[in-house]
């Protein structure tokens, strides 16, 4: 067992919140400092299921991605979905910690990772502040093509915007939804930039700027990167497990059957 303050001390070191978008909520946001912790559980969103299963194999710590609370909340009772998970977290003593934008922009944060998938060199915050990545495509000549087939075999099936056979030289990563980043990429020489998702009228942007668009979907554009980040977590505390949720699922399907009118 490990001191709570220990582990949180931990993240807070790694994932600081001054690194973290000014309206996000992260940090530990369930849980008593005091308690012991024996075993962690990482995911992406706090769901019923993952709540479930933290209680059924009697974890202690939930590293979320995404903030749990997100919003300030005024009540906490079992007439809301939320309220009925923060009863039900803290009736089992598992606190909550989320990293969320600050583990997006980390050094070895999920758009970095998302720029290692996609072999960039010469990577940079695509933003001052640290958030983003831009870099150029290790080969000459790369096409939309190219990336969208190294995408589809590390995430999974993507939407795209742009001509496929369209080289694409720099390009930039925002994951999640990102999908203000589209003009400061155009602005940096991006030929293509890699969202979770993005609006329509966004996708309309990014075509009138000729930048072609990479969307694997919110899931699967940071969920990755949980998995990571429960063996990091691991690797500093070998003494007590930590593994990715099991029962977590991309919540938005994709349909292979046609459709008769």
């Amino acid at each position: 067992m490990i001191d709570l303050k220990s582990i949180v001390s931990y993240l807070d070191a790694e994932y600081p919140a001054l690194s973290a978008e000014s309206w996000d909520n992260i940090g530990l946001l369930v849980g008593d400092l005091s308690a012991t912790v024996g075993m962690i559980m990482t995911c992406l969103t706090v769901t019923p299921e993952v709540c479930e299963e933290s209680v059924a194999k009697k974890v202690d710590l939930i590293v979320s991605h995404h903030p749990f609370p997100f919003q300030a909340i005024k009540q906490i009772t079992s007439q809301t979905v939320e309220g009925s998970l923060l009863l039900r977290l803290i009736s089992h003593g598992i606190a909550v910690y989320s990293p969320h934008t600050a583990h997006d922009s980390a050094k070895d944060g999920v758009n970095q990772q998302l720029a290692a998938i996609l072999e960039l060199t010469d990577v940079a915050p695509l933003n001052a502040n640290g958030s983003g990545r831009i870099g150029n495509c290790k080969r000459s000549g790369t096409l939309l093509s190219d990336l969208l087939r190294i995408i589809e075999r590390r995430l999974g099936a993507c939407s795209y915007v742009g001509d496929t056979d369209k080289p694409v030289n720099r390009m930039a990563i925002g994951c999640g939804a990102a999908d203000d980043f589209v003009d400061e990429a155009a602005k940096q020489g991006a030929d293509g930039l890699l969202l979770g998702e993005a609006r329509f009228h966004t996708c309309l942007r990014a075509q009138s700027l000729r930048l072609a668009l990479i969307l694997p979907g919110h899931f699967a554009s940071e969920r990755f990167a949980v998995e990571t980040l429960a063996q990091k977590i691991a690797a500093r505390f070998p003494e007590i497990p930590c593994f990715a949720s099991n029962s977590e699922r991309d919540v938005i399907k994709r349909s292979n059957h046609s459709v008769d009118n």
